[in-house]
């Protein structure tokens, strides 16, 4: 019989506490990573990034700050996210080519495994030294091609020209005070999600694409709602329950183009 791992929820807020706070810019030891992936996924394998596992991150060379650690949209949530992006873009009108454009990449496995399922190349963006830093070491030991920059979102999808309805946008800016009692608030983000959608529409000069945000579970004031009024709500893509709501992590894929806003699906 299959009994599930019992979770230390205390310990876990204690932890993160930690990892937010003193030890958000430090390079965590093996054994704090495995410590990771037991409080948060009941298994230290589930601490999982690039394919790799934290008890074979540092001897594969992998380096996770405190913060990325429990920021990071690990292996089994990103790549459901990327067959669910997938199935949505089976539905549109095929094309040749597309983006993949990841405008706050934190450790950037998100964008490592949207690129892996699509098969379109990926840039991304960050904006703090330390975290570029710490993925650029693991980007460039697991070989991947995604172009990475040090550099505000903005300055990025300025000098990315739309290429079709399957370009894909991922965004997750840091949380900060919008991380409340109430819950996820979208609106105060760092950059406001609505002002993040204004400069791709911007930059999209009225092309569709499709935009995957991550949240937590618990979002305040309907600020997801909100954000998205004019786009088009295709999939939402939990991840797997094990904190307590307002803890666990969900990807939401809208598309958005020209027209009225229309109904979830």
């Amino acid at each position: 019989m299959n009994v599930a791992p019992a979770f230390d929820h205390e310990a876990y807020f204690r932890f993160r506490d930690d990892l937010l706070g003193p030890s958000r810019n430090r390079i965590l030891t093996a054994a704090e990573l495995c410590e990771a992936g037991r409080l948060i996924y009941g298994d230290p394998n589930g601490l999982s990034l690039y394919g790799i596992p934290a008890p074979e991150m540092e001897a594969k060379g992998i380096r996770l700050l405190g913060r990325t650690t429990i920021e990071c949209c690990v292996d089994a949530h990103a790549t459901a996210v990327a067959q669910a992006v997938a199935e949505v873009q089976a539905g549109l009108p095929p094309v040749e080519d597309a983006m993949i454009v990841d405008l706050f990449c934190g450790s950037g496995n998100f964008g490592h495994h949207l690129g892996e399922r699509l098969g379109y190349p990926v840039y991304a963006s960050e904006l703090d030294p330390v975290v570029h830093a710490a993925t650029r070491n693991n980007l460039d030991r697991i070989g991947s091609t995604i172009d990475l920059h040090l550099a505000d979102y903005r300055d990025l999808i300025a000098r990315l020209p739309p290429i079709g309805p399957h370009d894909t946008y991922a965004i997750e800016p840091p949380w900060g005070s919008a991380f409340t009692a109430d819950g996820l608030d979208l609106t105060r983000t760092t950059p406001p999600v609505p002002e993040i959608l204004a400069d791709i529409r911007r930059a999209r000069a009225g092309h569709p694409c499709l935009v995957a945000i991550k949240t937590n579970d618990k979002i305040a004031h309907d600020s997801l709602e909100t954000s998205f009024h004019d786009a088009t709500h295709v999939r939402t893509v939990p991840a797997h329950r094990t904190l307590p709501w307002g803890a666990n992590m969900e990807v939401h894929v809208y598309r958005l183009d020209v027209g009225d806003r229309r109904s979830r699906t």
